[in-house]
């Protein structure tokens, strides 16, 4: 975890709200799948909650990925030119981390090319659902219930939570959002990200990595006290 002052974002955030957290993720990512749950239990813990909003940055760590969904520990194997049993081994690590954060994690689950899933969560952003919709297909995919890039799967997900059915399929069925999410890219860039999550408080703070459920509280009461 380390912890910067990049140069300081464009405000995007509600009149009620008076904390900003852009936060910088991929749905394959089992580090902002922890670092989420982290973050999450540190605003619920903060005595300014209500005030603290956080909106879903696009990065994808393999934009080249296959649309077809493949097995996790295959791709680990092949992207680390090691061994079936050493690729379930190092996730077994990541998943100990995850079960002592209270999280299910398989290491059997599947992964696939996200970039639906990041125009998806750009759409339920403009109703201020991408950050719960991003918890529910995480949670979903490192679960292994079901695979969450599949469109079925998002459509479902967007949908219970209150983003209209009939839009996330126009935007699945098209490219809208498609810019949006190369400008979150763009910007990661020119903000010097070379890993994620990668969280920006306030547009001032910035941490990269997982960081502690107390290091995220903190650089929350930092951002607040500065405002």
């Amino acid at each position: 975890m380390t912890i910067s002052s990049p140069r300081r974002l464009t405000a995007d955030a509600s009149a009620e709200t008076k904390l900003q957290i852009d936060v910088w993720s991929d749905l394959a990512c089992p580090w902002c799948y922890i670092g989420k749950n982290r973050l999450d239990r540190a605003i619920a813990s903060s005595a300014h909650a209500e005030a603290i909003a956080v909106r879903v940055r696009s990065y994808e760590l393999d934009p080249g990925m296959s649309d077809e969904a493949k097995p996790n520990l295959e791709l680990v194997a092949a992207k680390y030119g090691i061994s079936p049993a050493q690729a379930e081994r190092m996730e077994h690590k990541v998943a100990a981390i995850a079960h002592r954060d209270g999280l299910p994690f398989a290491a059997d689950r599947v992964a696939a090319n996200s970039f639906d899933v990041h125009r998806v969560l750009h759409l339920a952003g403009t109703v201020g659902l991408d950050d719960q919709l991003l918890g529910v297909l995480q949670r979903t995919m490192f679960s292994g219930q079901a695979n969450s890039y599949a469109h079925a799967v998002l459509v479902e997900a967007a949908s219970q939570l209150g983003v209209p059915r009939r839009r996330v399929e126009e935007v699945l069925a098209s490219d809208e959002y498609a810019d949006d999410v190369r400008d979150d890219e763009a910007e990661a860039q020119r903000l010097g990200v070379t890993g994620i999550p990668f969280a920006v408080f306030d547009g001032r703070i910035a941490i990269s990595g997982a960081a502690s459920i107390e290091d995220y509280a903190e650089a929350i009461q930092q951002a607040w006290s500065t405002e």
